[in-house]
């Protein structure tokens, strides 16, 4: 896939003591480039994720965002985490904020929108979403699908030129996740760049340019979505394969 890089990743590790979880990851992301990240649990997904964004700091390496180092004690990583939007697996969504707050409240009080802005923002949002009438609802008048859509809408709201995806459906029963799914498809083809932490192997090879494979800590193969499925190559992801398809 031809394009910018916008993320690069080099040398990446993290230890949380001794327990090292991720060595020496080099990779690349490009611009409008949606990329899978799988494997078994344990295996550092979720830790590569959150060390993308420093939710999680990086015991070495470089994660280098727009050409800008992130791991740079130089640079306010407030700034530049604003252009990376995340969404959890459990919504972590205000309880006592209604919808259109839970929306609005970031974009108004850190980029310096007006009520009026934000707000008919969110109710585009909201409208694409089919999710309009929850404009004044509370989470916990929601369903775990209408909390993880409204998750997303919040993490847009930013702006964000990058959005990563930790298990957004893994808290989701079973007749909610095609719903998440749907919207992370439409993103996907409004060319929104995508890193998606994901168990729903039809969803990864339908959605995704590339998908890693991450086990003890490195990327044991990456591939095309199509070559990942039909020829992969290592034995580790053979076996993980015929576990999981």
């Amino acid at each position: 896939m031809e394009g910018n890089n916008i993320i690069e990743v080099r040398n990446l590790c993290k230890s949380f003591g001794s327990l090292e979880v991720l060595n020496d990851i080099n990779t690349d992301f490009k611009e409008k480039e949606v990329v899978s990240i799988i494997g078994p649990s344990g295996g550092g997904k979720s830790t590569f994720l959150r060390c993308l964004n420093l939710l999680e700091t990086p015991t070495s390496g470089q994660i280098i965002f727009n050409g800008v180092d992130l791991c740079s004690k130089k640079i306010d990583i407030n700034v530049h985490r604003q252009k990376i939007g995340m969404v959890f697996q459990h919504f972590n969504l205000f309880n006592n904020m209604n919808v259109m707050k839970n929306l609005t409240i970031a974009p108004m009080k850190i980029n310096g929108k007006s009520r009026e802005e934000a707000e008919e923002k969110a109710l585009g949002f909201l409208k694409r979403m089919g999710l309009e009438d929850k404009v004044n609802a509370y989470p916990a008048q929601l369903s775990g699908g209408q909390k993880q859509r409204i998750a997303i809408v919040r993490s847009l709201m930013m702006e964000p030129e990058v959005m990563l995806f930790d298990e957004p459906t893994s808290a989701l029963d079973p007749e909610m996740i095609g719903e998440v799914l749907d919207v992370i498809k439409q993103l996907a083809y409004d060319g929104m760049t995508m890193l998606i932490v994901t168990h729903e192997m039809r969803f990864a090879r339908e959605v995704s340019d590339r998908i890693l494979f991450l086990d003890g800590g490195k990327i044991d193969e990456d591939r095309s979505a199509d070559e990942f499925f039909d020829d992969p190559k290592s034995p580790r992801l053979i076996s993980f394969l015929k576990k999981v398809l």
